[in-house]
């Protein structure tokens, strides 16, 4: 690119500008109230979670069971992931993400 740096990409294309791996893992662990370190937290991988944020990296299987889906669509909302990109990514109904985003709004308030 004639030398030059390229663009940042967008939330359509990676995670969000200036999160890095680390940070994501992070906000998961924040939102699932694991301690700090833990990358399994009450039967969940946090890393696959981490994993499926990540726009950019390859989309790890989530298990529906623990409710991988639902914590990575809570931080995908964290991050300000469209409900389109999220629904997306995780292979639901946008209704389902809409939900489960309210629902935890309503048990923080």
């Amino acid at each position: 690119m004639n030398g030059m740096e390229p663009p940042a990409r967008s939330l359509t294309g990676t995670k969000p500008v200036g999160v890095g791996r680390g940070e994501l893992l992070a906000v998961v662990r924040r939102l699932a109230g694991a301690p700090d370190l833990a990358t399994f937290w009450r039967g969940r991988d946090l890393v696959a979670v981490a994993r499926a944020a990540d726009l950019a990296a390859a989309m790890p299987v989530l298990d529906k069971e623990c409710g991988e889906p639902v914590l990575a669509a809570l931080v995908m909302g964290e991050l300000g992931v469209s409900l389109e990109a999220t629904a997306a990514r995780l292979g639901i109904h946008e209704r389902q993400v809409s939900r489960w985003r309210e629902s935890a709004e309503a048990g923080r308030g």
